[in-house]
């Protein structure tokens, strides 16, 4: 039996960065995250998702990510990675690895981190309009980008 999953994704805009802020759902269990991303780096995100879902062929990421104050380490607050899981054009299958992450409020442990990572599996017709709708929350076009999966395709 395959499980949906779901990851929405909201925008907090300013002149040249987009906060994107995710939530997801995947296997009955859910988190969030947010990341800044400066508006040129999310848009050749989606140029290379194109490219991805027309040949089947590389990788696209849009890493969100946080890091110590000595920079030894970061932590990835919203992050996307898409591949392709096999080189069919017509039908093929894409994986999605999302990982969202949030720091704790003053007065929790520092250790303390809340995070959800899942790969999530679609088609690849389902990853261009994920591309466009994403392009259209960074143009402020839409408010809310949501992308389905399934845990087994």
């Amino acid at each position: 039996m395959s499980m949906k999953s779901k990851l929405i994704i909201t925008a907090d805009r300013d002149d040249y960065a987009i906060g994107l802020n995710g939530n997801l759902v995947v296997g009955g269990f859910s988190g969030h995250g947010n990341g800044w991303h400066n508006n040129s780096d999310v848009l050749e995100f989606c140029t290379r998702l194109n490219l991805l879902s027309e040949s089947m062929e590389g990788t696209a990421e849009l890493l969100g990510t946080e890091t110590n104050t000595d920079g030894a380490e970061y932590l990835e607050t919203f992050c996307i990675r898409i591949y392709p899981l096999d080189r069919s054009k017509l039908n093929g299958t894409v994986g999605v690895h999302v990982a969202l992450s949030t720091r704790p409020y003053t007065g929790c442990r520092p250790e303390e981190i809340l995070k959800v990572s899942a790969e999530l599996k679609t088609l690849n017709k389902h990853v261009a309009k994920f591309s466009k709708d994403l392009k259209d929350l960074v143009s402020g076009d839409l408010e809310e980008v949501c992308f389905y999966g399934e845990n087994n395709i």
